[in-house]
């Protein structure tokens, strides 16, 4: 998955990392650190472009994309990283080719696929992070049960309408619980931006978060996320935390991780 990285940075990696180094929490040794770090981010939409070019752009070691959908015109608006001439592509293809084009340090892999449970072992293999950009509810619970299991931390954003919501299930923090703790398999799902629309800055604002928030917990092994929720309004500007907690009867974080 990852190949050796080097114990230092080059002069062209100390010219283009640059403005994060010189953050006193961050320096050389941080930017190092990255280069030796994986992450998966299992959609290529509108979320998906946001956080991986963030985070190739940040250094990140491996990033890998995996997504079985692609680019069509109604995608454009909020899917920056494509363009008309990307139409029919895979979004997973495509975005892959544009950020090793961003960086060319960072090794980069695009897998075109839906995620299924025949698969996600072979898809999601061991990595320092897991984030998920779909907009699927049964994707997301899969990928929060192979998560858990595997003790694999997973970092989870949606968006609809004007309103985004953040959270990461971290197994160093098993007390705050998954996301089947929120949202039951049973529980009907609200839909997605494919059947109840989505203001297209507000993916921007999500996606950002979830890299950014993404680069707090690799380099800091913490975020407020951990523990909480986030649930984040665009229309009036509002932003809530609520604490997590785990649900005696989840059948996924308490019967499956025997915790």
């Amino acid at each position: 998955m990852l190949t050796d990285k080097q114990e230092s940075l080059n002069s062209d990696e100390y010219i283009r990392y640059s403005r994060q180094i010189m953050i006193e929490q961050w320096g050389e040794s941080t930017q190092i650190s990255l280069k030796k770090l994986s992450v998966i981010i299992v959609g290529a939409g509108g979320l998906g472009n946001i956080a991986a070019s963030y985070l190739v752009g940040a250094g990140v070691g491996y990033v890998a994309i995996v997504d079985g959908d692609e680019v069509e015109l109604s995608n454009l608006p909020r899917q920056i990283a494509f363009d008309i001439d990307s139409i029919e592509n895979s979004k997973a293809y495509e975005l892959a080719e544009r950020l090793r084009s961003q960086n060319d340090h960072v090794e980069v892999v695009g897998f075109h696929g839906y995620i299924t449970a025949d698969n996600i072992q072979h898809l999601i293999p061991p990595c320092d992070l897991v984030i998920d950009c779909t907009d699927n509810f049964e994707i997301r619970q899969l990928l929060n049960r192979h998560c858990v299991v595997n003790r694999i931390p997973l970092l989870s954003g949606s968006v609809t309408k004007w309103q985004g919501q953040l959270l990461l299930v971290d197994p160093r923090q098993p007390a705050a619980g998954c996301y089947r703790c929120l949202f039951s398999q049973d529980q009907a799902s609200e839909g997605n931006c494919n059947t109840i629309g989505v203001i297209g800055p507000m993916v921007g604002v999500i996606g950002a978060f979830q890299a950014s928030q993404a680069l707090a917990y690799l380099t800091r092994q913490h975020c407020q996320l951990s523990d909480q929720i986030a649930l984040i309004d665009g229309d009036t500007l509002g932003i809530k935390l609520l604490q997590r907690s785990k649900n005696a009867q989840c059948s996924v974080c308490h019967t499956v991780a025997g915790e």
